[in-house]
């Protein structure tokens, strides 16, 4: 079972990765087929299959020998062990019903990264979706009335933050992006989980941002981000509440 679930969880990571690559791009990544992205050649389905397909060829394009990016094979990995640790630490009847929050973690991850932008499909959509599976008691997930309540004070807990932060430094100190990701998570998740998911956010982006600050003017550089994607750090931190927090509050009770 545990190896069925990595396969699942490889197979979601290959999607996950064409998806955000595609949303950032404007390409359509619902019905559009795989094709190599240097000579626009079609894939066939072994050339498809996640991690054999990029391991067969030794990194390359099947087509035209183009080098892939090792993107492709980690985020695949990636996924397939993140699958398979939530497999065991959630119960059967949870785990089913979170795998889409967690390709959506992934995706929103990627996208960030890339380009500091989280897709309106990934968060407005991934609410939707949250709300909707809230009212037909999917096990695990808040009931509807906590799950809006969540959704509501995600949003207003970054949106108030930000018009705070607006109103002493005369800009937005996150994007708007953001607002949208934090009100999906109290969906999810629950009001009692959004200051802890913050607060941990912040204070591994401050680490990192204070770390990359530190490096950048020992090797002389001016070189240092002048920003950081938020949702970067949000989503690891709403993965490891997801994970992590029922046994540890269990643990204390």
């Amino acid at each position: 079972m545990v190896f069925l679930v990595a396969v699942i969880g490889a197979c979601l990571g290959s999607f996950a990765n064409v998806a955000a690559l595609r949303s950032l791009d404007g390409r359509d990544w619902v019905r559009a087929p795989s094709a190599c992205f240097h000579c626009h050649q079609k894939l066939r389905f072994w050339q498809n299959l996640p991690i054999v397909g990029y391991l067969s060829h030794g990194g390359k394009t099947a087509c035209c020998q183009q080098r892939l990016p090792a993107r492709y094979i980690f985020v695949e990995l990636a996924m397939a062990a993140l699958l398979v640790l939530a497999w065991q630490q959630l119960p059967s009847f949870v785990f089913f019903g979170f795998v889409p929050f967690l390709v959506l973690m992934v995706v929103i991850f990627l996208t960030d990264m890339d380009d500091f932008i989280i897709p309106d499909w990934t968060s407005l959509g991934g609410l939707g979706l949250g709300l909707l599976l809230a009212l037909l008691n999917v096990p695990g997930l808040p009931d509807i009335k906590t799950a809006g309540l969540g959704g509501a004070a995600g949003f207003g807990l970054i949106y108030g933050i930000n018009f705070v932060y607006k109103l002493w430094r005369g800009h937005d100190g996150m994007g708007f992006g953001d607002v949208k990701l934090m009100a999906m998570l109290g969906v999810w998740l629950g009001p009692v989980s959004l200051l802890p998911i913050l607060f941990s956010a912040s204070l591994s982006g401050a680490v990192i941002g204070i770390g990359a600050i530190v490096f950048h003017r020992l090797q002389n550089s001016e070189a240092a981000p002048a920003q950081l994607p938020f949702g970067c750090f949000l989503t690891p931190m709403a993965v490891l509440w997801l994970l992590f927090a029922p046994q540890a509050l269990q643990t204390l009770l």
